[in-house]
């Protein structure tokens, strides 16, 4: 909501993308891990286009900016491959699992930018 009160809109959409993402991640884990793989693979899809969304404008700090891109990357790269029936789980290596550190360092900068303006 923050990001849509200033005008970022395609950053809050972003945001919301990502939101859709994690719901449906949630989702799939009732069917078990073998079972939840296309819904991961959905999810990560989703998340993906979120970080290229939030990223797309000069928002964040460039770091931020490039390890989004990065893990977006590999998730797509990850969600294709599930979608052509890899037998990839969330836990396989090195794909999906390339994409979390970068993932986890996009989530610090979001999270020390925020804490930062207010």
């Amino acid at each position: 909501m923050k990001y849509q009160r200033l005008g970022n809109d395609c950053v809050a959409a972003g945001f919301l993308t990502f939101l859709a993402g994690e719901a449906l991640l949630l989702a799939g884990n009732a069917a078990g891990l073998p079972a939840g793989v296309p819904s991961y693979g959905d999810s990560i899809a989703l998340w993906a286009a979120g970080l290229v969304m939030v990223s797309a404008q000069a928002t964040f700090a460039l770091w931020m900016r490039l390890t989004a891109f990065v893990a977006a990357a590999l998730f797509v790269v990850s969600s294709l491959m599930i979608l052509w029936g890899a037998p990839l789980l969330p836990t396989s290596s090195p794909l999906p699992a390339a994409g979390y550190p970068f993932l986890v360092l996009t989530f610090n900068g979001w999270i020390w930018t925020l804490l930062k303006c207010d």
